[in-house]
């Protein structure tokens, strides 16, 4: 008797241990889930009642086992093993002798309740590894879901500002389930705190404090972001603390009510490039890593919080790269660029400065005596020396001004078969057309087009000096000016020639700067190829762009080249007095019909 009572002693101590490690978790998970577990065994208790009121089975608790199972599959393994202890105990309380008691009359009896036992854990454990492993690879499956749409979208994308935006609306709708609830990318600036890239904020959050926080609106909030990129290690604060520092994640547990903000690094090559900011409830602790330093295995949610770091921190490293090798193209090619300036200004200077010394030169001498015609040529000589270098040095300063944005056009409304017989009356005094066929073709409904007339004419004097250069005498040049049918409605002038064109490659490079079609062959020409600075299209393609308008060549070798350009015309044509044209240089207005001596 007295043993008797001894292994009942006993087995109440092993229940209540068994009972009391059972239950050492629940705090910690969802109390739902334990909740099920009761209802589970009650309810698999009654069916067991009903079954055994008609028929007496040898294994009826294996009813127990599918609820087991359930939990174990769709809830969770605690209450998956609650509900074998639970089982266990009702099944020996309930429907093993002696009744309502958690004893065992019947010895034989330990080996079913025992088989129960170890059935439901067994298979309890089992199926909540099963369900363990899904759920690893499910969120493996969106881990690696979500890397790649954010690789995919870094390297996709190449506005360095549309893809921060895009990556912080990501990384806030991928942790917002973590309580994230603002995100932000900082850089770092030209002082210490760092510079608010992008920000997203989702729009459930109405607490402006987000924003603020996130903007390093506060100098306590600017120190700690300063801190943890001079650093490289994250720091966290409640939103409305005042001394930021003194609250990192290395230090003491923030409020669990309280609503967070941490700065992490993003580091690259052993270096920080610069921080990921969130904002948010206090569950994004389980984002950073401080926080999880004391754990075995960090959480799938900050492994994956952490690659996104990683790729970010990539994005910004490859952009500093990428600006790092355009800056160093750049001068490569200002390089290149300044050689090819230095060769052709040098060889375009000497040419004229040669023909203005040697005449000076055989003036100035006593041996021969010169004729009034041969002195003539000489002196004509130098005065078309004089002509070339005066041209060469006015490109050299047009194009200056316009890449300095000083040469805006001074627009007044002018007609253009003005502009065009102000050029011909030009460069037919100056002796440049050289009696050549010009065929002038202008559209009778032409309106007055508002225009700079210097900088027009200028652009067709070039135009015009490159179809006498580059086609023969006894071809003719045509001019034609005319409105385009297709709106809006634009002024198109052409100026066409017959001479050696341009090959199809070269038709977009010969608006650069000092390029020159390459391998000139003037069939007609017995002296060497004409030579020049590679300017005069450059300046032209500035000025037309200045205008609003487009410049740009047709072409073919052997058959000639087009060079069209087009100058916007407004919408309703002037009716009355001219309106006035506000210019960008001064904004102030000028009546119609002011013209400068240099305009007219």
């Amino acid at each position: 008797m007295r043993n008797v009572h001894a292994r009942r002693r006993q087995t109440q101590r092993s229940f209540r241990r068994m009972l009391s490690q059972s239950f050492w978790q629940i705090r910690h998970d969802d109390p739902r889930g334990y909740a099920y577990a009761l209802v589970g065994v009650v309810a698999a208790s009654l069916a067991i009642a009903m079954v055994e009121r008609v028929v007496h089975i040898a294994n009826i608790s294996l009813l127990y086992l599918p609820v087991v199972l359930w939990l174990a599959a769709w809830v969770g393994r605690r209450p998956a093993i609650l509900a074998s202890v639970l089982a266990f105990l009702a099944y020996d309380f309930f429907f093993i002798a002696p009744l309502f008691h958690l004893t065992v009359a019947d010895p034989t009896q330990w080996l079913s309740l025992l088989a129960l036992l170890a059935t439901s854990l067994v298979t309890g454990q089992l199926a909540s590894a099963v369900r363990r492993r899904a759920q690893d690879a499910q969120q493996s499956r969106q881990r690696i879901t979500t890397l790649y749409e954010l690789a995919q979208v870094i390297a996709t994308t190449t506005d360095q500002h549309v893809l921060f935006d895009e990556l912080t609306r990501r990384l806030q709708t991928v942790f917002e389930p973590y309580g994230v609830r603002g995100v932000a990318i900082l850089l770092p600036g030209e002082g210490i705190t760092p510079i608010v890239q992008a920000m997203s904020v989702t729009r459930a959050a109405t607490n402006t404090s987000y924003q603020d926080v996130l903007r390093l609106s506060s100098p306590a909030h600017a120190a700690a972001a300063s801190w943890a990129l001079e650093h490289g290690t994250t720091i966290g604060d409640t939103l409305g603390r005042a001394d930021a520092g003194s609250s990192s994640t290395t230090g003491s547990e923030q409020p669990h009510d309280a609503e967070l903000v941490f700065y992490v690094p993003l580091n690259s090559r052993n270096r920080s490039v610069g921080l990921v900011a969130i904002a948010g409830f206090v569950e994004i602790r389980s984002l950073v890593p401080s926080t999880l330093a004391a754990t075995t295995k960090a959480s799938p949610q900050r492994e994956l919080f952490a690659a996104c770091c990683d790729q970010i921190a990539l994005a910004i490293d490859r952009a500093a790269l990428q600006q790092q090798a355009i800056h160093a193209e750049a001068l490569t090619e200002s390089d290149q660029l300044k050689d090819v300036f230095l060769g052709s200004v040098t060889h375009d200077l000497r040419t004229p400065l040669a023909s203005i010394k040697a005449a000076v030169t055989s003036l100035l001498g006593h041996e021969a005596a010169w004729s009034a015609t041969q002195r003539r040529e000489l002196l004509e000589s130098i005065d078309q020396s004089a002509d070339r270098l005066n041209r060469l040095v006015e490109n050299l300063l047009d194009i200056s001004r316009q890449e300095a944005g000083v040469a805006t056009p001074n627009k007044d409304w002018y007609l253009i078969s003005d502009v065009i017989a102000s050029v011909l009356d030009r460069m037919e005094l100056a002796g440049r057309l050289n009696d050549r066929d010009i065929r002038v073709e202008i559209a009778e409904d032409i309106p007055l087009v508002p225009m700079d007339h210097t900088q027009i004419e200028q652009v067709l004097t070039n135009l015009l000096e490159n179809a006498v250069k580059y086609s023969p005498a006894d071809r003719p040049i045509r001019i034609n000016a005319a409105l385009t049918d297709r709106p809006p409605r634009t002024l198109e002038v052409r100026v066409i020639d017959q001479g050696i064109g341009v090959p199809p490659s070269e038709l977009q490079a010969i608006f650069d700067k000092f390029y020159r079609v390459q391998h000139v062959h003037l069939p007609w020409a017995t002296d060497r190829p004409p030579t020049g600075t590679g300017l005069g299209l450059a300046i032209s393609d500035n000025i037309v762009r200045a205008h609003g308008g487009k410049i740009w060549a047709e072409s073919a070798p052997g058959e000639g080249t087009t060079v069209i350009i087009t100058l916007p015309v407004p919408p309703e044509t002037p009716s009355g007095g001219l309106p006035d044209i506000v210019t960008a240089e001064d904004q102030t207005p000028r009546a119609a019909g002011e013209h400068t001596h240099a305009e007219r």
